[in-house]
């Protein structure tokens, strides 16, 4: 490993806080806005000044890490604190750090040697964003030990080795990077899958968005989603997205055999509809062995699954469904008052409802044309179900052994294998409304509990096959406590969670990569379920109080008693 990877390896990995001596100041000037930028969140992206004269070895790498936020011209403020041969070397982007919102540069420590050529700095974190863009959460006290050698250079003080990457607040951070999304396929090519990133706001991001793109999705996806474009898909000659009033020209290197015309349709609706969130960008002109892609090959691919349905949920000893300030029970519901029935779900047509019984011993199934329910799935001690688009129900043992189990619409249990979870207790499990993706919530002895994000592969059927990626993507590990979670749309989750173990649990929003953010207060919230828009949110108390969450603020709904909402899907 290379001395500059080791120190990489260094900066990310969490460590115990060094003692201080010293505090590095914020106090310095800021500079100019750069007006040449086109760019949205250009107005605030202030770029600080470059050293000055004479400025300590604590000012220097102050001025280097504010410096961080100014990323104009290849960061050039920033370079201008290290020495020439390290200013060609650093690589900012190689990972990005995030503060925690309460804290800044003036409450960090650091401490100096006495020859002022070596500073150590300890650094809370609360995110990382890695060289793809892929934002992971940071388990509560992550704190990450920066090392800087410094030496003079005409007299002044210089960096002459810095760790690669970015640590910046939160508010910098999402000032000059944005969330994106690279688009990919079900497997059945019915809808188009976000692969949520970050990456800056700049004139070469349709680039980078296209080569990330072409490098195909993030590890957690792997065998849930596919491409169209084919292997060794590189940009053309230039090398380059060029935008010229509005439109965006990609042109790739020439393919053999060369794609048919669906082929090319798809290729082009994967890169456009990854393009479209970018604001100067109106339309897309395709290129591909010389010859432009017809918009007319695109085919209409729906970016998302539609929740119409209103929610299930128990009340009055049945099956029911709200809709308003009124619940109905569901035809052919049985009487549940003495089944310990917990947990119901019902599919996106609404045709199949699912919930357990014999407190978690059975799961059952109710169709729509069926006059009773039937016993699909038997087991100790199983979760709540999730009900994916093609009417699989999911469950899994809470005492888990590795293994997550679906039964068809037919009947057929299938095994999948979730090595990660072996050994921990499920709380909670999630099916994407798109059925690529599972959220899974868990906990093991003496640690929080943390939200796992997999891909599901499928056959052409959409049956569940082998078993989950090795590598899922955890989410919320900011939260040292968390009740329940729901999919609230195609990128993000809702959840019940605290930072505090002694805190009630509040509703957050958590992006599947990207940082939480609050819902408001409730009082003593227990489970809740979100709608494809993320902004339908219902919550139940232990007391069976049912909220609301519309138009951002919570509102009880009164004279309904209820437990465990869940949307459709």
């Amino acid at each position: 490993m290379t001395t500059r990877l080791r120190m990489l390896a260094t900066a990310l990995c969490a460590c115990l806080a060094l003692t201080a001596c010293a505090s590095i100041p914020t106090s310095s000037p800021v500079g100019h806005i750069d007006a040449g930028s086109t760019q949205p969140g250009a107005n605030s992206a202030r770029t600080p000044d470059g050293p000055a004269p004479g400025a300590s070895v604590g000012e220097i790498v102050r001025g280097f890490l504010a410096a961080g936020a100014g990323t104009g011209n290849n960061f050039s403020v920033a370079r201008s604190y290290l020495t020439e041969a390290e200013a060609q070397e650093w690589s900012p982007l190689e990972s990005v750090s995030l503060l925690p919102t309460d804290v800044d540069l003036d409450s960090l420590n650091y401490e100096v040697t006495s020859d002022q050529q070596r500073l150590n700095l300890s650094a809370p974190v609360t995110g990382l964003v890695n060289s793809s863009g892929i934002y992971h959460s940071t388990k509560p006290g992550t704190r990450s030990n920066l090392e800087f050698s410094l030496r003079q250079e005409n007299g002044e003080w210089r960096i002459s080795s810095a760790p690669d990457g970015l640590l910046i607040s939160q508010a910098a951070f999402r000032t000059v990077f944005l969330n994106y999304s690279l688009k990919f396929f079900t497997s059945d090519f019915s809808y188009l899958v976000p692969d949520s990133r970050w990456f800056l706001r700049s004139s070469s991001t349709p680039t980078v968005l296209v080569n990330e793109l072409l490098s195909g999705p993030a590890p957690y996806l792997t065998g849930a989603v596919v491409t169209a474009i084919p292997d060794g898909a590189e940009l053309g000659d230039s090398n380059v997205v060029t935008v010229e009033n509005g439109v965006a020209r990609i042109t790739l290197n020439e393919q053999k055999p060369a794609p048919t015309d669906r082929e090319k349709g798809l290729i082009r609706s994967q890169i456009a509809s990854t393009l479209q969130a970018v604001p100067s960008i109106s339309s897309v002109e395709l290129t591909m062995n010389g010859q432009t892609v017809s918009e007319s090959l695109q085919p209409r691919v729906d970016s998302s699954v539609k929740v119409d349905g209103p929610p299930v949920l128990l009340a009055n000893g049945r099956l029911s469904r709200i809709s308003g300030t009124t619940v109905t029970p569901v035809e052919n519901s049985p009487d549940l008052f003495d089944a310990e029935a917990s947990d119901p779900a019902v599919s996106l047509d609404g045709s199949v409802f699912s919930y357990l019984a014999d407190g978690g011993r059975k799961l059952m199934r109710l169709k729509d044309d069926d006059r009773e329910p039937a016993t699909i799935l038997e087991g100790e001690n199983l979760v709540g179900p999730s009900i994916d688009r093609f009417s699989t129900v999911w469950t899994a043992e809470q005492d888990n052994p590795g293994e997550i189990r679906a039964v068809g619409d037919d009947g057929e249990v299938f095994d999948v294998g979730a090595d990660f979870l072996n050994g921990r207790k499920l709380l909670d499990l999630e099916v994407s409304r798109d059925g690529t993706r599972i959220a899974l919530l868990s906990t093991i002895e003496g640690q929080p509990a943390r939200i796992d994000v997999v891909g599901i592969p499928r056959d052409n059927a959409g049956n569940p096959t082998n078993g989950l990626s090795a590598t899922p993507i955890e989410m919320g590990s900011i939260f040292n406590r968390i009740e329940d979670i729901s999919w609230a749309g195609s990128t993000s989750l809702v959840a019940l969670a605290s930072m505090e173990r002694s805190e009630p649990a509040q509703p957050f929003r958590i992006d599947v990569t990207g940082p939480p953010e609050q819902l408001g207060e409730l009082p003593d919230g227990s489970r809740i379920s979100a709608g494809d828009d993320g902004r339908s949110i219902l919550v139940t108390s232990e007391q069976g109080e049912i909220y609301s969450y519309n138009s951002n603020a919570w509102q009880k709904l009164i004279d309904i008693s209820a437990q465990d909402p869940s949307y459709p899907g």
